[in-house]
Protein backbone atom coordinates (compact mmCIF):
# COMPACT_ATOMS: atom_id res chain seq x y z
CA UNK A 1 0.00 0.00 0.00
CA UNK A 2 1.02 3.26 -0.47
CA UNK A 3 3.67 4.47 2.46
CA UNK A 4 2.80 7.71 4.93
CA UNK A 5 5.70 8.41 6.72
CA UNK A 6 4.90 9.37 10.35
CA UNK A 7 6.83 13.43 9.18
CA UNK A 8 4.63 14.29 6.47
CA UNK A 9 0.75 13.39 5.08
CA UNK A 10 1.48 13.53 1.06
CA UNK A 11 -1.84 14.72 -1.44
CA UNK A 12 -1.16 12.11 -3.43
CA UNK A 13 -2.53 13.87 -6.78
CA UNK A 14 0.10 16.27 -6.00
CA UNK A 15 4.11 16.20 -7.16
CA UNK A 16 6.63 16.71 -4.45
CA UNK A 17 8.97 19.60 -5.07
CA UNK A 18 11.82 18.03 -4.49
CA UNK A 19 10.87 15.79 -7.59
CA UNK A 20 9.65 18.70 -9.72
CA UNK A 21 12.74 20.65 -9.00
CA UNK A 22 14.42 19.13 -11.61
CA UNK A 23 17.65 18.15 -10.11
CA UNK A 24 20.28 16.39 -11.54
CA UNK A 25 21.56 13.01 -10.25
CA UNK A 26 25.00 13.59 -7.76
CA UNK A 27 27.96 11.33 -7.36
CA UNK A 28 28.70 10.79 -3.51
CA UNK A 29 27.75 13.86 -1.75
CA UNK A 30 27.57 17.14 -4.55
CA UNK A 31 26.91 20.27 -2.93
CA UNK A 32 24.55 22.78 -4.06
CA UNK A 33 24.11 26.38 -2.41
CA UNK A 34 20.94 27.85 -2.30
CA UNK A 35 19.91 29.97 -4.49
CA UNK A 36 17.08 31.07 -6.88
CA UNK A 37 14.64 30.61 -3.96
CA UNK A 38 15.27 27.12 -3.79
CA UNK A 39 15.74 27.50 0.48
CA UNK A 40 14.61 30.40 2.31
CA UNK A 41 14.76 31.05 6.39
CA UNK A 42 11.96 32.40 7.67
CA UNK A 43 13.02 35.84 9.17
CA UNK A 44 10.54 35.89 11.90
CA UNK A 45 10.11 32.44 13.41
CA UNK A 46 6.86 32.54 15.91
CA UNK A 47 9.42 30.89 18.59
CA UNK A 48 13.36 31.18 19.56
CA UNK A 49 13.12 27.87 21.28
CA UNK A 50 14.47 25.14 19.86
CA UNK A 51 12.23 23.14 17.34
CA UNK A 52 12.86 19.07 17.66
CA UNK A 53 10.48 17.70 14.67
CA UNK A 54 8.13 18.30 11.30
CA UNK A 55 5.66 16.49 9.53
CA UNK A 56 3.42 17.71 6.83
CA UNK A 57 -0.50 18.06 7.02
CA UNK A 58 -3.12 18.65 5.12
CA UNK A 59 -3.28 21.94 6.26
CA UNK A 60 0.18 22.85 6.12
CA UNK A 61 4.06 21.62 7.84
CA UNK A 62 3.50 21.50 11.33
CA UNK A 63 6.53 22.43 13.60
CA UNK A 64 6.97 21.20 17.24
CA UNK A 65 9.79 21.62 20.05
CA UNK A 66 10.77 23.06 23.53
CA UNK A 67 8.32 24.72 25.63
CA UNK A 68 5.49 22.85 24.17
CA UNK A 69 5.55 24.88 21.02
CA UNK A 70 3.03 23.63 17.99
CA UNK A 71 3.57 25.90 14.97
CA UNK A 72 1.99 25.41 11.38
CA UNK A 73 2.70 26.77 8.16
CA UNK A 74 -0.52 28.85 6.40
CA UNK A 75 -0.98 30.74 3.36
CA UNK A 76 0.84 34.04 4.90
CA UNK A 77 3.31 32.01 7.10
CA UNK A 78 4.27 30.26 10.43
CA UNK A 79 2.40 30.96 13.59
CA UNK A 80 1.76 28.75 16.83
CA UNK A 81 -1.53 26.84 16.95
CA UNK A 82 -0.36 25.32 20.72
CA UNK A 83 1.46 27.30 23.50
CA UNK A 84 2.69 26.02 26.52
CA UNK A 85 1.98 22.08 25.29
CA UNK A 86 -1.03 19.68 25.80
CA UNK A 87 -0.50 20.12 29.38
CA UNK A 88 -0.16 24.30 29.87
CA UNK A 89 3.26 23.22 31.45
CA UNK A 90 5.85 23.85 28.95
CA UNK A 91 6.93 20.42 28.40
CA UNK A 92 9.46 19.94 25.53
CA UNK A 93 7.99 18.20 22.19
CA UNK A 94 10.45 16.51 20.82
CA UNK A 95 8.63 13.73 18.38
CA UNK A 96 5.67 14.53 15.74
CA UNK A 97 4.25 12.28 13.85
CA UNK A 98 0.93 12.96 11.29
CA UNK A 99 -2.32 10.15 10.60
CA UNK A 100 -2.34 8.80 7.24
CA UNK A 101 -4.85 11.33 6.45
CA UNK A 102 -3.33 14.47 7.24
CA UNK A 103 -5.53 15.93 10.05
CA UNK A 104 -4.68 14.52 12.93
CA UNK A 105 -1.02 15.08 14.12
CA UNK A 106 0.41 13.06 17.73
CA UNK A 107 3.62 14.73 19.77
CA UNK A 108 5.31 13.41 22.23
CA UNK A 109 8.19 14.64 24.99
CA UNK A 110 9.25 15.26 28.60
CA UNK A 111 7.80 13.84 31.41
CA UNK A 112 5.05 11.41 29.73
CA UNK A 113 3.80 14.30 27.37
CA UNK A 114 1.25 12.85 24.53
CA UNK A 115 -0.88 15.30 22.91
CA UNK A 116 -2.97 15.35 19.50
CA UNK A 117 -4.55 18.60 17.55
CA UNK A 118 -6.83 17.81 14.84
CA UNK A 119 -6.90 20.14 11.86
CA UNK A 120 -9.91 20.01 10.37
CA UNK A 121 -11.82 20.37 13.78
CA UNK A 122 -8.85 22.49 16.15
CA UNK A 123 -8.97 20.58 18.83
CA UNK A 124 -6.49 19.68 21.26
CA UNK A 125 -6.42 16.49 23.45
CA UNK A 126 -3.91 15.47 26.04
CA UNK A 127 -3.25 12.06 26.51
CA UNK A 128 -0.12 12.43 28.64
CA UNK A 129 1.36 10.29 30.92
CA UNK A 130 -0.34 6.64 29.66
CA UNK A 131 -0.47 3.80 32.61
CA UNK A 132 1.45 6.22 34.94
CA UNK A 133 4.24 6.60 31.94
CA UNK A 134 6.06 9.83 32.79
CA UNK A 135 9.79 9.02 31.08
CA UNK A 136 10.33 11.34 28.06
CA UNK A 137 8.91 10.05 24.95
CA UNK A 138 11.66 10.40 22.52
CA UNK A 139 9.22 9.67 19.07
CA UNK A 140 5.95 8.68 17.49
CA UNK A 141 4.39 6.72 14.88
CA UNK A 142 1.09 6.60 14.14
CA UNK A 143 -0.70 4.42 10.90
CA UNK A 144 -4.00 5.51 10.31
CA UNK A 145 -7.37 7.95 10.34
CA UNK A 146 -7.59 10.79 12.66
CA UNK A 147 -9.96 9.82 15.38
CA UNK A 148 -10.83 6.01 14.02
CA UNK A 149 -8.02 3.93 13.64
CA UNK A 150 -4.96 4.98 14.80
CA UNK A 151 -2.45 2.31 15.86
CA UNK A 152 -0.14 4.49 17.66
CA UNK A 153 4.00 3.45 18.77
CA UNK A 154 5.17 5.47 21.23
CA UNK A 155 9.47 5.21 21.81
CA UNK A 156 11.00 6.54 25.23
CA UNK A 157 14.53 7.29 26.60
CA UNK A 158 14.07 3.98 28.22
CA UNK A 159 14.14 1.63 24.75
CA UNK A 160 10.55 1.50 25.63
CA UNK A 161 8.16 0.93 23.40
CA UNK A 162 3.90 1.82 23.89
CA UNK A 163 1.82 0.60 21.50
CA UNK A 164 -1.99 2.14 21.83
CA UNK A 165 -4.57 1.29 19.16
CA UNK A 166 -7.89 3.71 19.18
CA UNK A 167 -11.47 2.18 19.89
CA UNK A 168 -14.67 2.64 18.88
CA UNK A 169 -15.60 4.59 21.63
CA UNK A 170 -12.65 7.00 20.97
CA UNK A 171 -10.50 5.71 23.79
CA UNK A 172 -6.91 4.56 23.29
CA UNK A 173 -6.32 1.14 24.49
CA UNK A 174 -2.47 0.15 25.21
CA UNK A 175 -0.90 -2.99 25.26
CA UNK A 176 1.87 -4.47 27.25
CA UNK A 177 5.50 -2.10 26.94
CA UNK A 178 8.08 -4.35 25.23
CA UNK A 179 11.71 -2.93 24.76
CA UNK A 180 12.68 -3.23 21.32
CA UNK A 181 16.05 -1.36 21.62
CA UNK A 182 17.44 -3.44 24.45
CA UNK A 183 16.87 -0.62 27.16
CA UNK A 184 18.79 2.13 25.22
CA UNK A 185 17.42 5.31 24.30
CA UNK A 186 15.02 5.11 21.00
CA UNK A 187 15.40 8.81 19.38
CA UNK A 188 13.64 7.05 16.13
CA UNK A 189 10.75 4.72 15.11
CA UNK A 190 9.15 4.91 11.38
CA UNK A 191 6.02 2.54 10.05
CA UNK A 192 5.15 1.81 6.12
CA UNK A 193 2.78 -0.46 7.37
CA UNK A 194 -0.41 -0.65 9.97
CA UNK A 195 2.35 -3.18 11.66
CA UNK A 196 5.43 -3.28 10.09
CA UNK A 197 8.14 -0.79 10.94
CA UNK A 198 11.42 -0.42 12.02
CA UNK A 199 13.13 1.63 15.18
CA UNK A 200 16.65 2.56 15.75
CA UNK A 201 18.74 3.36 19.09
CA UNK A 202 21.21 5.00 20.28
CA UNK A 203 23.41 2.03 20.84
CA UNK A 204 23.89 1.30 16.87
CA UNK A 205 20.62 -1.11 16.87
CA UNK A 206 18.09 -1.17 14.05
CA UNK A 207 15.17 -3.83 14.85
CA UNK A 208 11.99 -4.51 12.68
CA UNK A 209 8.87 -5.76 13.51
CA UNK A 210 5.79 -7.41 11.62
CA UNK A 211 3.61 -7.97 13.96
CA UNK A 212 2.84 -4.62 15.32
CA UNK A 213 5.61 -4.37 18.02
CA UNK A 214 4.94 -7.78 19.47
CA UNK A 215 8.04 -8.95 18.47
CA UNK A 216 11.50 -7.40 17.35
CA UNK A 217 14.28 -9.04 15.16
CA UNK A 218 17.72 -6.73 15.30
CA UNK A 219 19.04 -6.46 12.05
CA UNK A 220 22.08 -4.32 12.31
CA UNK A 221 23.81 -2.45 12.01
CA UNK A 222 27.21 -4.50 13.34
CA UNK A 223 30.18 -1.85 12.50
CA UNK A 224 28.56 1.23 12.99
CA UNK A 225 30.86 3.39 15.38
CA UNK A 226 28.43 6.32 16.17
CA UNK A 227 25.19 7.34 17.36
CA UNK A 228 22.15 6.90 15.57
CA UNK A 229 19.72 9.92 15.62
CA UNK A 230 16.54 9.06 13.09
CA UNK A 231 15.17 6.15 10.98
CA UNK A 232 13.33 6.32 7.54
CA UNK A 233 11.03 3.25 6.98
CA UNK A 234 9.98 3.00 3.68
CA UNK A 235 9.73 -1.24 3.10
CA UNK A 236 11.71 -4.44 4.13
CA UNK A 237 14.22 -3.93 1.81
CA UNK A 238 14.25 -0.16 2.09
CA UNK A 239 15.50 1.28 5.37
CA UNK A 240 17.78 4.18 5.82
CA UNK A 241 18.91 5.21 8.97
CA UNK A 242 20.77 9.28 10.30
CA UNK A 243 24.12 8.56 12.17
CA UNK A 244 27.07 10.41 13.10
CA UNK A 245 29.72 11.25 10.95
CA UNK A 246 27.86 12.63 8.24
CA UNK A 247 26.94 9.08 7.13
CA UNK A 248 23.12 8.10 6.48
CA UNK A 249 23.11 4.31 6.36
CA UNK A 250 20.67 2.42 3.58
CA UNK A 251 19.59 -1.24 4.28
CA UNK A 252 18.18 -3.43 1.10
CA UNK A 253 16.83 -6.65 3.00
CA UNK A 254 20.39 -8.12 3.20
CA UNK A 255 23.08 -5.56 4.20
CA UNK A 256 24.13 -2.20 4.95
CA UNK A 257 25.97 0.02 3.41
CA UNK A 258 27.27 4.02 4.50
CA UNK A 259 26.90 6.50 2.64
CA UNK A 260 29.07 9.60 3.58
CA UNK A 261 26.42 12.61 2.52
CA UNK A 262 28.56 15.24 4.55
CA UNK A 263 31.96 15.88 3.47
CA UNK A 264 32.39 17.79 6.98
CA UNK A 265 31.45 14.66 8.70
CA UNK A 266 29.33 16.18 10.75
CA UNK A 267 25.76 14.10 12.28
CA UNK A 268 22.60 13.60 10.19
CA UNK A 269 19.75 14.38 12.55
CA UNK A 270 16.77 13.97 10.66
CA UNK A 271 15.43 11.77 7.40
CA UNK A 272 12.17 11.60 5.89
CA UNK A 273 11.72 9.51 3.21
CA UNK A 274 8.64 8.99 0.82
CA UNK A 275 9.32 6.28 -2.18
CA UNK A 276 12.73 6.89 -4.04
CA UNK A 277 12.42 10.46 -2.79
CA UNK A 278 14.00 11.11 0.27
CA UNK A 279 15.61 14.82 1.72
CA UNK A 280 17.69 15.15 5.34
CA UNK A 281 19.18 17.73 7.76
CA UNK A 282 21.92 18.11 10.12
CA UNK A 283 24.41 20.52 11.11
CA UNK A 284 25.06 23.99 10.14
CA UNK A 285 22.13 24.61 8.35
CA UNK A 286 22.15 21.68 6.20
CA UNK A 287 20.01 19.97 4.04
CA UNK A 288 20.47 16.61 1.70
CA UNK A 289 18.12 15.55 -1.06
CA UNK A 290 18.19 11.90 -2.13
CA UNK A 291 18.88 11.11 -5.67
CA UNK A 292 19.26 7.61 -5.38
CA UNK A 293 19.73 4.87 -3.32
CA UNK A 294 23.68 5.61 -2.70
CA UNK A 295 23.50 9.46 -4.03
CA UNK A 296 23.11 12.84 -2.17
CA UNK A 297 22.83 16.55 -3.10
CA UNK A 298 23.67 19.04 -0.10
CA UNK A 299 22.28 22.27 0.31
CA UNK A 300 23.41 25.02 2.46
CA UNK A 301 20.41 26.84 3.42
CA UNK A 302 20.95 30.45 4.79
CA UNK A 303 21.31 29.56 8.05
CA UNK A 304 24.02 28.25 10.68
CA UNK A 305 22.10 26.55 12.83
CA UNK A 306 21.68 22.69 13.87
CA UNK A 307 18.74 21.96 11.96
CA UNK A 308 16.81 18.74 14.38
CA UNK A 309 13.61 17.47 11.99
CA UNK A 310 12.63 17.82 8.28
CA UNK A 311 9.59 16.88 6.39
CA UNK A 312 8.68 17.45 2.77
CA UNK A 313 5.47 17.70 1.25
CA UNK A 314 3.79 18.43 -2.21
CA UNK A 315 3.50 22.34 -1.63
CA UNK A 316 6.46 23.03 1.49
CA UNK A 317 9.98 21.39 1.85
CA UNK A 318 10.65 22.65 4.86
CA UNK A 319 13.78 22.03 8.34
CA UNK A 320 13.66 22.96 11.56
CA UNK A 321 16.34 23.46 14.47
CA UNK A 322 17.84 25.50 17.39
CA UNK A 323 16.35 28.59 18.40
CA UNK A 324 13.65 28.64 16.94
CA UNK A 325 15.28 28.14 12.76
CA UNK A 326 13.23 27.48 10.13
CA UNK A 327 14.22 27.07 6.27
CA UNK A 328 11.62 26.05 3.98
CA UNK A 329 11.83 25.50 0.01
CA UNK A 330 8.71 26.83 -1.55
CA UNK A 331 6.42 25.41 -4.62
CA UNK A 332 5.13 28.60 -6.35
CA UNK A 333 1.96 26.64 -7.87
CA UNK A 334 0.81 26.62 -4.45
CA UNK A 335 0.60 29.11 -1.68
CA UNK A 336 0.38 26.59 1.07
CA UNK A 337 -2.56 24.18 2.84
CA UNK A 338 -5.69 25.17 3.46
CA UNK A 339 -4.72 25.85 7.14
CA UNK A 340 -7.81 23.02 7.99
CA UNK A 341 -11.27 24.50 8.74
CA UNK A 342 -11.71 28.31 8.51
CA UNK A 343 -7.61 28.12 8.58
CA UNK A 344 -7.41 29.26 4.47
CA UNK A 345 -7.62 32.56 5.07
CA UNK A 346 -10.93 32.95 2.87
CA UNK A 347 -12.89 34.69 4.99
CA UNK A 348 -10.34 37.81 5.02
CA UNK A 349 -8.32 37.01 8.08
CA UNK A 350 -4.54 36.84 7.36
CA UNK A 351 -4.60 33.01 7.19
CA UNK A 352 -2.63 32.63 10.35
CA UNK A 353 -3.87 29.93 12.78
CA UNK A 354 -4.39 31.66 16.13
CA UNK A 355 -2.92 30.26 19.14
CA UNK A 356 -3.77 28.02 22.67
CA UNK A 357 -2.19 30.64 24.81
CA UNK A 358 -1.85 31.27 28.31
CA UNK A 359 -2.63 34.06 31.26
CA UNK A 360 0.68 34.27 32.47
CA UNK A 361 3.42 36.39 31.53
CA UNK A 362 6.18 34.13 32.10
CA UNK A 363 7.45 30.52 30.59
CA UNK A 364 9.17 27.97 32.21
CA UNK A 365 11.96 27.84 29.15
CA UNK A 366 14.90 29.83 28.17
CA UNK A 367 14.73 31.35 24.41
CA UNK A 368 16.87 28.55 24.05
CA UNK A 369 17.35 25.08 24.21
CA UNK A 370 20.82 22.30 24.19
CA UNK A 371 21.59 18.69 25.26
CA UNK A 372 22.99 20.65 28.86
CA UNK A 373 19.75 21.82 29.72
CA UNK A 374 17.42 19.33 32.11
CA UNK A 375 13.91 18.49 32.00
CA UNK A 376 13.71 19.45 35.53
CA UNK A 377 14.45 23.16 34.37
CA UNK A 378 11.95 22.52 31.48
CA UNK A 379 9.41 20.29 33.34
CA UNK A 380 9.23 22.20 36.77
CA UNK A 381 5.81 21.74 38.22
CA UNK A 382 3.10 24.56 38.16
CA UNK A 383 0.67 25.22 40.92
CA UNK A 384 -2.26 23.56 40.48
CA UNK A 385 -4.35 27.37 40.47
CA UNK A 386 -2.00 28.02 37.39
CA UNK A 387 -4.68 30.10 35.18
CA UNK A 388 -5.33 29.08 31.57
CA UNK A 389 -7.14 30.52 28.71
CA UNK A 390 -7.96 28.99 25.66
CA UNK A 391 -8.95 31.44 22.38
CA UNK A 392 -12.06 30.28 21.32
CA UNK A 393 -10.74 31.30 17.74
CA UNK A 394 -8.01 28.78 17.95
CA UNK A 395 -9.20 25.45 19.82
CA UNK A 396 -12.80 24.46 20.09
CA UNK A 397 -12.51 21.70 22.01
CA UNK A 398 -9.87 20.52 24.72
CA UNK A 399 -10.48 16.87 25.73
CA UNK A 400 -8.26 14.71 28.52
CA UNK A 401 -7.91 11.99 26.49
CA UNK A 402 -8.68 8.36 28.11
CA UNK A 403 -7.17 5.19 27.72
CA UNK A 404 -7.75 1.14 28.57
CA UNK A 405 -5.37 -1.27 30.34
CA UNK A 406 -5.02 -3.74 28.01
CA UNK A 407 -5.31 -7.45 29.33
Amino acid sequence: MPRQSRRRFVRTASVSLLSAAGLGAATGASVAQSANGEFTAVEESPTEKTLFGAVTTEGGPVAVGAGGDVLLRGENGWSKIVEYGPQARSRPLRGVAVTTDGKGVWFVGGSGVIGEYRIDTRTLTNYSAPNGKTSTWEDVAVVGEAGSSERLYFVNGSGELLVGVRQESGAIQYEEVTKPGGGSTIPGIDFYGRTSGHVASTSQLVAETGDGGTNWSRIGIDFAGGAFYDVASVAPDDVNVAGGDGIVYRYDGARWTPHVVDDDRQAIRALDRDGEGGVAAGADGKVYERQSAGEWTRYQTPTDAKLNGVASGPNYDVAVGNTGAIVERVDGTDDGGDGGDGGDGGDGDDGLFPILTSSTTGSLVTSTFDTTTTDSLLDGDLDSEFPVAYDPEAVEHVEEGEWLVGE
